[in-house]
């Protein structure tokens, strides 16, 4: 086996010409600083990049102990990774008791976390991962070799990670109490930047899986906190874990996940003092609150769109949105810029799923998506009649009832009728909005996704493989396949050069935007508004949290004296 050259990091990460070339065009981000900073007093600002993101600021000498109560909108159905439905929130409230065998650096590839290294073998199809030595779980478990094998079937068998998994995962095998070899079906070489990073290597200890269902309501891992109590709806409470393995980490006694659904009770919360930072995916509290609280804005990470179906029936009846020329028409007919002015200041647009700051964009003008355009919108209306004998473009936009959402939905509908497109609108509970797309039971939905730090993660979503028809639980929701996407999946999967998987992506956007299958609105202003008192933020200062993938900075956090 080969092992990689200088520190343990994913392979692709290597050009076969100039090793740094791509990653040196990362996000216009500062370098990370650390929170063991200056002792002088300092008061804790933000500064913003020009991408919309914020940069680094010196926070001052950490402060052991006190408490922190964090306001969000949602949580889940469990915490076992495997088998429950951890998106953007719940991934910030597991984080605080599971770990991941890596995290994400500013160049978006994998560091050490519990694993300390990593090297694979000439084909990438198996890895050896070594992991840091005397980590326990909070049960006193040891988190070893055999744990991870543990975890390794977990995943491979679970309820939603099989979905994903089960083609790719072979079995592991310990080597050693601190070696475990993971065996693949196919060549992954971006496993440690998209498997070993994301929400599939959270670490649960053997006796959390071995529980079952109980499991899942009582986490246990490895992480700067304990779990205490979750109140389903409340709240989910954590308490310092004592025998942490990160010395001098956590800074805090305990920890508080609120739940408060909406975006007005729960600034309130924070006016008010009982909730101390909240995670928002709206951008008005960030920028009316920028002066009398510390925000950190993760504004260029995940894009808003619509998905539309491809297929060519939904629910028994011909689906409109099958017509190249239909979506086409969708492409051009929205005004990007009206809806993101109506979301918020400041909000930008998205036309492919990284943004051009992003070391896997591209510039605006060489992706292949159209500009707002109703006449050449009328023009592809006419095509659509051609090919359909249909009079009229008309289909159903699914949503949530969400007031900011409904807001976004209705100005859509004002724009498509302008060009001639009957839209009715939906809204359902998330419940139902979830099946209605993972079956492919829906014509259009508004939704988000694409935040994660490598484009790998998204195999999924484009992959003829998981693309199993309407009526089918399909992760491929919108059921658009090519061959020229499969091989750029393929390609940006088992290369281990980064300019091979560039290009690779490159391809990909185009493909993707030639099918029009997203019609892109903008990009989510996700922020962390915090007391002022609330330091330890300056990984998610510079590093992506718009995103499902772990947070292994929530140890860091801590609060300041009242007169700092």
């Amino acid at each position: 086996m080969r092992q990689d050259h200088d520190h343990p990091q994913h392979p692709s990460l290597r050009s076969r010409r100039t090793p740094r070339l791509l990653l040196a065009v990362v996000i216009a981000l500062a370098l990370l600083a650390m929170a063991c900073g200056s002792s002088k007093k300092t008061e804790a600002t933000s500064s913003t990049a020009s991408d919309g993101n914020t940069v680094a600021v010196d926070e001052g000498t950490p402060v052991d102990g006190g408490s922190l109560v964090i306001g969000i909108a949602a949580e889940t159905n469990g915490w076992n990774p495997a088998t429950n439905q951890i998106a953007d929130t719940g991934s910030l409230v597991v984080s605080s008791v599971l770990e991941p065998l890596a995290t994400v650096g500013e160049d978006k590839s994998a560091k050490p976390w519990l694993a300390d290294s990593w090297y694979a073998n000439e084909t990438f199809t198996s890895w050896v991962i070594k992991l840091h030595p005397g980590i326990k779980f909070h049960n006193g478990e040891d988190f070893n070799a055999q744990a991870v094998v543990d975890n390794m079937e977990a995943y491979k068998k679970g309820t939603l990670s099989s979905l994903a998994l089960a083609p790719m995962l072979g079995d592991s095998v310990v080597i050693d109490p601190l070696t475990v070899q993971v065996n693949l079906k196919q060549p992954w070489a971006a496993f440690p930047s998209s498997f070993m990073v994301g929400g599939s290597a959270f670490m649960m200890a053997p006796a959390m899986i071995a529980a079952g269902p109980d499991g899942d309501k009582h986490p246990v891992g490895t992480g700067p906190f304990v779990f205490d109590s979750w109140e389903v709806g409340g709240s989910f409470k954590v308490k310092k874990n004592p025998n942490y393995w990160k010395p001098g980490l956590p800074h805090l006694d305990s920890m508080e996940f609120k739940i408060i659904p909406d975006e007005g009770p729960r600034m309130a919360a924070l006016q008010s003092g009982d909730v101390n930072m909240v995670l928002t995916s709206t951008a008005a509290p960030a920028n009316e609150n920028e002066g009398s609280f510390t925000v950190v804005k993760d504004w260029t990470s995940e894009n808003v769109f619509i998905m539309t179906n491809t297929g060519p029936q939904v629910g028994g009846k011909a689906n409109p949105l099958s017509d190249p020329h239909a979506r086409k028409a969708l492409a051009y007919a929205t005004d990007r810029q009206a809806v993101a002015n109506l979301v918020g200041d400041g909000v930008t647009i998205p036309t492919s799923p990284w943004a051009p700051t992003n070391p896997w964009g591209m510039p605006d003008d060489q992706n292949g998506y159209v500009d707002y355009n109703p006449d050449q919108a009328k023009a592809e209306l006419a095509e659509f009649t051609k090919d359909t004998g249909q009079a009229t473009l008309s289909f159903t936009l699914s949503g949530l009832p969400d007031v900011d959402g409904t807001r976004v939905l209705q100005l859509l509908q004002s724009q498509w009728k302008d060009v001639g497109i009957d839209v009715k609108i939906e809204t359902l509970e998330q419940t139902a909005y979830i099946t209605k797309a993972a079956t492919g039971d829906y014509q259009a939905a508004f939704f988000r996704n694409y935040g994660y730090s490598d484009p790998d993660m998204d195999y999924y979503f484009w992959s003829s493989s998981t693309a199993k028809g309407v009526g089918n639980i399909s992760i491929n929701f919108t059921q658009f396949t090519t061959p020229a996407l499969d091989e750029s999946l393929t390609t940006g999967r088992q290369s281990g050069y980064v300019d091979i998987r560039k290009k690779a992506y490159d391809d990909l956007t185009r493909e993707l935007n030639g099918g029009f299958t997203n019609i892109w609105l903008y990009r989510t202003p996700y922020s962390l508004i915090a007391e002022k008192q609330v330091r330890g933020l300056n990984v998610p200062r510079t590093i992506a949290f718009g995103n499902y993938e772990p947070k292994t900075w929530l140890g860091d956090l801590w609060r300041a004296p009242s007169d700092s």
